[in-house]
């Protein structure tokens, strides 16, 4: 495998994130960045620009990592294509589905490769959740409970974050990794959105929350919040099977519980998800506190399973949470790497998930309108 050179537009804090992380690995190096601070440069055999067409004009880098608000993502994502980058851009993939269908028709124009930072879909927690969900392993899925409770300490009144103009709002610059993860976890499609927001004044939005029906009955609910002290910043995500119910901890996922009915000589399914401790685990007679004809059978949304034990643990990754999360961004620029060297290899996610994630964003914006606190019902 060659080394690959990578140009980053857009160098605040997670531009530098996305520069210290890559630079751990060996078949990458960042040789080019854009911001509209630098003057243009060359140092220590890194090039500066001010202005990102001119990094695009740069012959040496081969992905271009866009690190903008989300603003700007298309423009700068359907230039980059054409000038034969492979792309990576921070999520969400545009302000609007037409801007995401711009960026569908580019890639399919110029055949190059395009993913979005999903970065969650990366995490060891999720993607073992995604395999296991995929297999139906715990039954189907029937609910979901996403609730994030986020700082606005170090978000200001002007900051691009509140201009919907610019971020797109909760929903569509926050919420897309949210809506992603759910889709990632099920086959079933979505039928119809319900949104509903709360401002803090004529510019803040600071509440929104979501819910989600599926077409098989799955229902997700999402609450974001960026109104409160760091001290209380938390996430969750709740997931409720048919055999099994599972609450995750950390908007970068950390941690979590399970409580499930499995078969006993399938516990060894179950290894998948990291630093899995299975504390307990019972018969299903003593569970049910009844003896039945055919104890094994577990009547659940219409469906008969089966099923012998109930297993209850913990889980929890050993790293930190910046390792963890470096580590996803790690995986994903190598994910790009191998759809470049094998067009076969199948994107972890495509600009296709980022679009559906999107879509439902803009569903609960448009349902929740853009109602001052004093007009209400």
């Amino acid at each position: 495998m060659r080394k690959y050179n990578i140009g980053i537009i857009g160098y605040g804090g997670f531009g530098r994130f996305l520069h210290q992380w890559w630079d751990k690995l060996e078949n990458v190096q960042v040789s080019a960045i854009s911001d509209g601070s630098f003057d243009n440069q060359e140092s220590g055999g890194l090039k500066y620009y001010k202005k990102w067409q001119d990094l695009l004009k740069d012959d040496q880098v081969d992905i271009v990592s866009i690190a903008t608000p989300p603003a700007f993502h298309v423009e700068i994502a359907c230039a980059a294509m054409r000038h034969n980058k492979h792309v990576l851009v921070e999520k969400p993939i545009a302000l609007t589905n037409e801007g995401a269908q711009e960026i569908l028709a580019t890639q399919q124009e110029t055949g190059m490769v395009i993913t979005i930072d999903h970065m969650l879909r990366y995490n060891p927690i999720i993607k073992a959740l995604i395999q296991l969900s995929k297999e139906e392993t715990f039954g189907k899925l029937r609910h979901v409970v996403v609730t994030n409770y986020a700082q606005d300490e170090q978000l200001p009144a002007n900051h691009w974050f509140w201009d919907k103009a610019i971020s797109g709002g909760i929903f569509i610059e926050h919420g897309v990794h949210f809506f992603d993860i759910v889709n990632a976890l099920t086959t079933q499609q979505v039928t119809k959105v319900y949104g509903c927001a709360h401002n803090r004044n004529e510019s803040q939005q600071d509440q929104v929350a979501a819910t989600v029906l599926y077409d098989e009955g799955l229902i997700a609910s999402h609450y974001h919040s960026f109104s409160g002290p760091g001290f209380f910043e938390q996430t969750s995500i709740r997931l409720m099977y048919d055999l099994a119910k599972i609450e995750i901890e950390g908007w970068m996922p950390m941690k979590g519980n399970i409580e499930a009915l499995i078969m006993e000589e399938n516990k060894t399914k179950l290894d998948s998800i990291p630093g899995l401790k299975i504390e307990e685990v019972k018969p299903i007679e003593s569970v049910r506190g009844s003896a039945k004809e055919d104890d094994s059978l577990i009547y659940s949304g219409g469906v008969f399973y089966d099923a012998n034990v109930m297993i209850s643990g913990t889980f929890e990754l050993t790293e930190t949470k910046p390792e963890v999360y470096g580590g996803c961004l790690q995986a994903i620029i190598m994910d790009v790497i191998a759809k470049i060297e094998d067009p076969g290899h199948k994107l972890s996610i495509t600009p296709e998930n980022a679009f559906n994630a999107l879509k439902i964003a803009v569903l609960a914006e448009q349902s929740a309108g853009n109602i001052h606190p004093e007009s209400a019902l």
